[in-house]
């Protein structure tokens, strides 16, 4: 299931490598450059995972939006739900991965005060 998603030709570019997929034990993060491509990776692992008898909790899932760090690439702020199946994905602008705060400011304020806590 691994395989098949990061086999795929699409992801975001870090450092020069391309990245789609980030697991620890039954954690995932799918990453993408666009709403179609994360979709797209969305049903691949989906129909991957119902393909052993393995299932997705959309409760538990979420998706996040990071904006360009210039303004002007702002392309839109609004996005169809993605789907996994039949179940729809909610949006947040931060979600705990890891025991880590991640926000869509790219910001790690909300983490350190977990921390200092």
């Amino acid at each position: 299931m691994i395989r098949q998603v990061t086999q795929m030709k699409v992801g975001c570019n870090i450092g020069g490598i391309m990245i789609n997929l980030l697991c620890f034990a039954d954690d995932m993060v799918l990453l993408a450059p666009s709403w179609c491509a994360l979709q797209f990776l969305i049903d691949v692992l989906f129909t991957s995972a119902d393909n052993i008898n393995m299932s997705f909790n959309a409760k538990k899932t979420v998706c996040m939006v990071f904006n360009p760090s210039v303004s002007r690439k702002i392309v839109t702020t609004s996005f169809p739900a993605f789907t996994a199946g039949t179940g729809e994905l909610k949006f947040v602008d931060r979600f705990k991965y890891l025991y880590n705060i991640v926000t869509n400011d790219l910001r790690d304020d909300a983490d350190i005060e977990r921390e200092i806590k």
